[in-house]
């Protein structure tokens, strides 16, 4: 009984907090831009690891699967 009062109370802390995409960018945010370190146009994961919103949702935010985030599809994390 005691080891199901224990995962009851600790549950919560394994549900995490979803990240909102209409949200602002936070503190340490990072722009297209930043992140964009050789400056091609295009970011790859390596280049989004430097923000972890972004390298967190980077699945979901390359809508195309081409494994890169067109500028658009960067956009699409503050809507």
């Amino acid at each position: 009984m005691r080891y199901l009062v224990l995962m009851m109370i600790s549950l919560p802390a394994f549900a995490g907090e979803p990240v909102g995409a209409a949200s602002a960018p936070g503190p340490g945010a990072q722009t297209f831009a930043q992140l964009d370190t050789n400056r091609d146009g295009v970011l790859t994961f390596s280049e989004a690891f430097a923000d972890p919103r972004v390298s967190n949702n980077f699945n979901a935010l390359d809508k195309d699967a081409n494994g890169v985030l067109s500028p658009a599809e960067y956009q699409a994390i503050f809507r």
